[in-house]
């Protein structure tokens, strides 16, 4: 049996995968931070915190990992979500 909150935080995280998708996306189409910062601003004023959560995470990686590693990330996600 599926509790409420169960079913809240799997729609959370799926929400929050394809926030992270996009955004990923985003960056690989050459896509400036901080126009992605800016997206992540209005979603906190609409408190869509998936969304934020989603988006946060991926601008934290862009840091790091290279654009290989983006593209291997958002094919992943691609896979198992079918976005």
């Amino acid at each position: 049996m599926t509790t409420q909150s169960g079913e809240s935080f799997n729609r959370f995280k799926e929400e929050e995968n394809l926030y992270y998708y996009l955004t990923i996306m985003s960056l690989l189409d050459g896509v400036p931070i901080i126009d992605l910062e800016l997206e992540l601003k209005l979603q906190e004023e609409l408190e869509n915190y998936s969304a934020c959560s989603g988006i946060n995470k991926a601008i934290k990686e862009a840091d790091y990992k290279t654009y290989k590693d983006l593209k291997l990330i958002a094919e992943e996600l691609h896979n198992k979500y079918n976005f």
